[in-house]
């Protein structure tokens, strides 16, 4: 299996776990959304908060230039570690939410 198709299948694993969180108080869902020939992923959250409807993106992370870029993280813990657990090298992961000018004192790669 060729690199980038095992850290595809590497964020797939990472992020389907987020798809059975269940929130408290609230009617809000998460769905994978999974697009591997273009090479996006993301969860999505939608649902309802009261008499307000909640839609967002709580992780999206793409593969560009044979790197990951963590474009939206909202988890607590941070998916850029998860996907490290699993394989992924630090130095293979962009964080692409963080300013250009932060991102080489991230410990993660620039770009």
């Amino acid at each position: 299996m060729d690199i980038l198709n095992h850290y595809r299948q590497i964020i797939c694993i990472t992020l389907q776990p987020y798809t059975e969180i269940n929130h408290a108080n609230v009617n809000v869902r998460n769905l994978a959304v999974f697009d591997p020939a273009n090479d996006q992923y993301a969860i999505l959250s939608e649902g309802w908060e009261g008499n307000r409807h909640y839609h967002g993106c709580l992780i999206h992370i793409e593969i560009r230039e044979g790197k990951i870029w963590v474009q939206r993280d909202g988890t607590e813990d941070g998916i850029a570690n998860e996907l490290i657990a699993n394989g992924i090298p630090k130095e293979a992961i962009v964080l692409g939410f963080q300013e250009p000018s932060v991102r080489p004192h991230t410990g993660f790669a620039i770009a």
